[in-house]
């Protein structure tokens, strides 16, 4: 019994060490947020002052919203920089907006974009001056990493860098419109700089490559670019990748993404998800890195003419749109994170979008596991996610239009759920209905184009903790995985540095005992050593 009670103790005792131990990383454990907000157009930083716009992201859930931090506006003269100013927008005040976001529990991306106003080279008279460029690039980051480093974990590297105008804004900022050919080598020299300095002031802030455009020319296609970046020794220099997405201007099951000959290793049958993992498999050949999509959005003409055929409104059609394409990203394309575009001067996404957005927040974070391999039906859409101890399931009939047919969901065997419309007010059980599984795993419910949420719980309270603890020990890996991967990257930084120094350091050495040696050869060649 002594012995027993000893055993006892241990386990107690280890047991909450272990949870203690946990639990003092919330963000290891915690269902981390996969949804976001893209700020492209400044609209957020101009309209800092008012309340409502940040209210209305926190209601819907927003995990993460990416802002823009131009170099050319906040830096207007070497070595001066300006966090609150008025631009052309409106006045921005950076402070106030990463302030505003931290109090309501939304963790801003910061695209530190663009290239210095005081830049000597103008387009296109002149060339890139790279050691300037460099230079004034380093001095931006640390002042950037130290006036906000209270606030900022995310930094995305820069923005459309493998597409000719984006790069263009940061060779030649001063220029209108400019064009100039991507430079994968002068990127990696400022990713470099960039890892350097945001792993030193904090070592488990996240690094993002600097929003890789999907679409254009093949000689920059995303594994093209990320190959150069490999071959410059810069794979190191971010912890993961950014995939920016066109306008999309058809279905989310059928539009034509040009993947320029790049195909993912096992195709989905889906253009758009194929294009996104044919990035995704090309990290598997280096070392793996998560991948966030950015700036989903369906062109207004779209929207438009399929509420038009569906006798529907543009709204709803945006609603079911957004949360189709989400789930196929998330499912079959091998993305972490996808980001909205977020407008709110054309209200887009509008309060229906917003709500689906609420709704896939709540039920999709802290997912890690995606899972397709049982839908057999060709006709029936069925994104499959777990985590939390939670068996979710995004479904939907991709040419149904508004006709309601009745469908079977395999896959919930020992689970009881419950299915919401993806837009529904919240995802209380008053607001969807609990479904029967049958004795083959499949529940009935009726669906069209319009997604539905499916979620539930194992039946069985063991099976619930079961599946809780087994999601929990994995999520906790993953996450410290996720911190390990970091921390020894950001050492193998730092070390590079340090080498870096040495062998300037032995290089100047050796360069004096030469200049010396030449030195006392010429005066003994011409005579003048006895001089």
């Amino acid at each position: 019994m002594r012995k027993f009670l000893i055993k006892t103790l241990i386990l107690l005792l280890t047991a909450g060490a272990l949870f203690f131990w946990l639990r003092a990383d919330a963000s290891v454990l915690a269902g981390a947020s996969v949804l976001g907000m893209d700020d492209s157009s400044g609209w957020l930083a101009a309209n800092s002052q008012d309340p409502a716009p940040f209210n209305l992201l926190e209601s819907a859930r927003t995990g993460f919203v990416r802002v823009e931090l131009p170099f050319n506006e906040v830096s207007p003269a070497p070595g001066a920089y300006v966090w609150a100013y008025q631009g052309d927008s409106g006045y921005k005040d950076y402070n106030q907006l990463f302030e505003k976001l931290e109090r309501r529990g939304i963790q801003p991306v910061v695209v530190l974009s663009r290239g210095p106003a005081f830049a000597n080279h103008l387009y296109p008279q002149q060339p890139v001056y790279r050691d300037e460029l460099l230079e004034a690039w380093a001095n931006y980051l640390r002042a950037a990493v130290q006036q906000f480093r209270s606030h900022v974990d995310h930094w995305q590297i820069g923005s459309l860098i493998n597409d000719p105008a984006g790069w263009g804004k940061v060779v030649f900022p001063g220029a209108e419109s400019p064009i100039a050919a991507p430079d994968p080598a002068l990127y990696a020299d400022m990713i470099k700089i960039a890892y350097s300095v945001i792993k030193s002031g904090q070592s488990t802030d996240t690094v993002l490559l600097g929003g890789l455009a999907l679409t254009g020319d093949c000689a920059f296609h995303p594994n093209a670019y990320l190959q150069a970046l490999a071959d410059a020794d810069a794979w190191y220099a971010f912890d993961a990748i950014t995939l920016e997405l066109p306008m999309l201007n058809d279905l989310p099951e059928t539009l034509q993404m040009d993947a320029c000959g790049y195909a993912p290793i096992q195709s989905s049958g889906v253009p758009l998800a194929d294009a996104v993992r044919s990035v995704a498999d090309f990290t598997e050949q280096q070392t793996p890195k998560p991948l966030w999509v950015h700036n989903l959005a369906f062109s207004a003409d779209l929207l438009a003419s399929k509420a038009a055929l569906r006798g529907s409104l543009p709204e709803v059609i945006e609603s079911d749109y957004l949360t189709r394409a989400t789930a196929i990203l998330m499912a079959e394309g091998g993305a972490d994170h996808v980001f909205w575009r977020y407008d709110p001067l054309s209200s887009k996404p509008g309060s229906l979008s917003l709500q689906s957005f609420a709704n896939l927040s709540q039920s999709l974070s802290g997912s890690f596991d995606h899972n397709n391999s049982m839908i057999a039906d060709s006709a029936l859409q069925a994104k499959r996610f777990r985590g939390n101890g939670r068996m979710t399931v995004v479904a939907w009939l991709p040419s149904a239009g508004d006709q309601f047919t009745a469908t079977a969901v395999p896959g919930f065997e020992g689970y009881s759920p419950f299915a919401w419309s993806a837009d529904a007010g919240s995802l209380n059980n008053r607001d969807g209905i609990g479904l029967l599984v049958d004795n083959g795993g499949s529940v009935a419910l009726m669906l069209s184009e319009r997604p539905v949420i499916i979620s539930g719980k194992p039946a069985d309270l063991k099976g619930a903790l079961t599946l809780y603890l087994k999601d929990s020990v994995s999520q906790a890996s993953e996450g410290l995985k996720g911190k390990m991967t970091a921390f020894l990257q950001a050492q193998k930084a730092k070390a590079a540095d340090k080498l870096g120094a040495w062998v300037e350091e032995q290089q100047q050495s050796l360069m004096e005992t030469l200049k010396d040696s030449f030195n006392q050869w010429l005066r003994k060649s011409l005579g003048l050593a006895k001089l």
